[in-house]
């Protein structure tokens, strides 16, 4: 086996709980470069968000695909390569349902973040993914840009079930629709997803998808998770994660990426 490209998720899969990276994770991911394989991170969070990370690790300029497969950047360079948004009538129908529901959302354009009003769900992301909201009030429903994504946030698990089952039986033929965390309902354009992102690296740099090795936890790491014999589910997965994924390694906290990493390709 000779794992040519590895593709891995950032929040609770490579991440540690406290959104921190041992140096472990650090030192074993550079020594799979330093052997010639190529690592993308493949993440839901914004561009933004995500580029801290791949320079923490200190990855150089690798491929980060974002927003769920959406978009596509260059990590230092910050070069976006791809950028696939939700045509402007269904992003306009989307949003006028929403606030008819009355729900709170994020539009996400040109890698910024886009909220109605303020609240404490705001903080709260703005802290996890240390990125600025822009507050647009009424405007917030009808962008002259087409969004890269569309969120819908609800923390109480009734009121999302019913969220869930609105989205999916009204907009599940237009957008690809996924929840990355049990609070985050996520549209972006019908073809986007982490798998067919991946799918794509791996033409653009001729690796087979059978020397790919992805990581995830969740319910948006199914694609990808799903295409390749060697995928691994961190122990903290999801069932719908660990059921797509050949493999199951450690937790984040634990470490999981980098063991199966040392294990299956520094030593393997």
């Amino acid at each position: 086996m000779s794992i040519k490209l590895i593709a891995i998720d950032l929040d609770d899969t490579l991440l540690r709980d406290d959104i921190s990276i041992s140096d472990y994770t650090k030192k074993t991911l550079q020594a799979a470069l330093a052997k010639g394989v190529r690592i993308v991170i493949a993440t839901g969070r914004m561009f933004q968000a995500a580029r801290p990370w791949g320079q923490a690790i200190g990855l150089g300029d690798v491929p980060m695909i974002c927003y769920t497969g959406a978009l596509t950047g260059l990590c230092e360079s910050g070069k976006i390569i791809r950028n696939v948004t939700v045509e402007k009538e269904k992003a306009l129908d989307i949003l006028s349902t929403i606030k008819e529901e009355g729900w709170y959302a994020h539009t996400y354009i040109d890698d910024e973040l886009h909220v109605p009003y303020y609240d404490w769900r705001t903080k709260a992301y703005e802290h996890q993914c240390r990125v600025k909201a822009h507050v647009d009030g009424e405007a917030f429903y009808h962008p002259e840009k087409e969004p890269t994504k569309i969120l819908v946030c609800e923390y109480y698990d009734q009121k999302m079930k019913e969220i869930d089952g609105i989205l999916r039986k009204k907009y599940g033929d237009a957008v690809n629709q996924v929840k990355s965390k049990p609070y985050f309902f996520e549209m972006n354009h019908k073809d986007c997803s982490k798998g067919n992102a991946i799918r794509a690296m791996c033409a653009l740099y001729g690796i087979s998808i059978e020397n790919t090795m992805t990581f995830g936890n969740g319910n948006n790491d199914v694609s990808m998770l799903s295409i390749t014999p060697w995928s691994f589910a961190v122990a903290n997965a999801s069932d719908s994660a660990k059921a797509a994924a050949s493999h199951e390694t450690a937790s984040n906290n634990e470490d999981g990426v980098a063991k199966a990493v040392e294990k299956y390709v520094l030593e393997g």
